[in-house]
């Protein structure tokens, strides 16, 4: 009986590793993607979120903001074979004000 007790934390202990390996071993590996079109549908119908600007970055792809009317901001890259990756979101975005502000008009 002694051996039994002295078994089970040991196996309860190995299962565990087992299954935490087995969890990690299904983990996606980078940043979610998705085609580009679905992207920029999701979040208009979503978010309201619109292209505010974009620019292109070393390896090829197009690096772009979204921008909602609710503060939500979205930054996605995108390849050359039109698939978006999320690179990062978040709210309290402000636009910049305008030149006419200074403008004195």
């Amino acid at each position: 009986m002694r051996r039994i007790k002295t078994l089970s934390p040991l196996m309860f202990g190995l299962t565990t590793l087992a299954w935490a390996g087995f969890t990690q071993a299904q983990a996606p590996r980078g940043p979610p993607c998705a085609p580009r079109t679905e992207v920029v549908a999701h979040l208009r119908d979503i978010y309201d979120e619109r292209l505010a600007g974009n620019g292109l970055a070393e390896g090829g792809y197009v690096l772009e903001l979204f921008t909602g009317p609710a503060g939500t901001w979205t930054v996605f890259a995108t390849t050359p074979q039109g698939m978006s990756c999320l690179i990062s979101a978040g709210g309290s975005w402000e636009p910049r004000p305008t030149p006419d502000i200074f403008a004195g008009r």
